[in-house]
């Protein structure tokens, strides 16, 4: 998230997708989780002030400059989370509930793993409704796999605005497979943006 995209991407990867990546990986990941894992949960049912939790627990690890981060910050409490914004991107949707819910998911499935597993955060675009996925490989209990991926799926903000780095970070890579007038092509999406 963190800005607009471009209408020739599927999918994004923007301030909060990249941070749970990044909070979620190296030293003292366990107790990064734990700790959004606890604020996220202190404010249950209407998870009022995600903005600020994210801010404090995500992108304050992730974004130095602090222009920057405002920026982001604000997108997010307008465009995103705060309830009483003149400019929702869903306005009929309890989107800071889903969200919450989506991602506290992820982080418990993160936590179950012998070690922390990472987290692949993506935001789906062009989704029939808004929806969270989090998908894990999970045995007896535990987190076994490599990942927990967290799939934020929406409809496709109808908002103008100049489109935004649609992919956050050196490592994530997506490819897009369609039919376009009866050929099928592949194409990476980093090229498109």
């Amino acid at each position: 998230m963190g800005g607009f995209v471009s209408t020739n991407m599927a999918v994004a990867k923007g301030a909060i997708c990249y941070s749970l990546d990044e909070v979620s990986k190296g030293p003292s990941a366990r107790s990064r989780i734990k700790r959004l894992h606890q604020e996220i949960s202190k404010k249950a049912p209407h998870y009022e002030g995600l903005t600020d939790i994210f801010d404090r627990h995500l992108l304050t690890h992730v974004i130095s400059d602090a222009d920057h981060k405002q920026r982001v910050v604000r997108h997010l409490s307008r465009h995103w989370f705060d309830a009483k914004s003149d400019a929702p991107f869903f306005p009929d949707k309890p989107v800071a509930r889903i969200y919450a819910e989506g991602v506290l998911k992820a982080l418990e499935l993160s936590l179950k793993g012998k070690r922390v597993v990472p987290i692949n955060a993506w935001w789906v675009l062009d989704s029939p409704e808004f929806r969270i996925l989090t998908l894990a490989d999970v045995k007896n209990g535990e987190t076994v796999g490599g990942r927990v991926t967290l799939l934020i799926m929406t409809p496709r903000p109808n908002v103008p605005g100049r489109a935004g780095a649609a992919i956050l970070g050196e490592e994530a890579e997506a490819h897009v497979t369609e039919d376009q007038g009866g050929a099928v092509s592949t194409k990476r999406l980093r090229d498109l943006s």
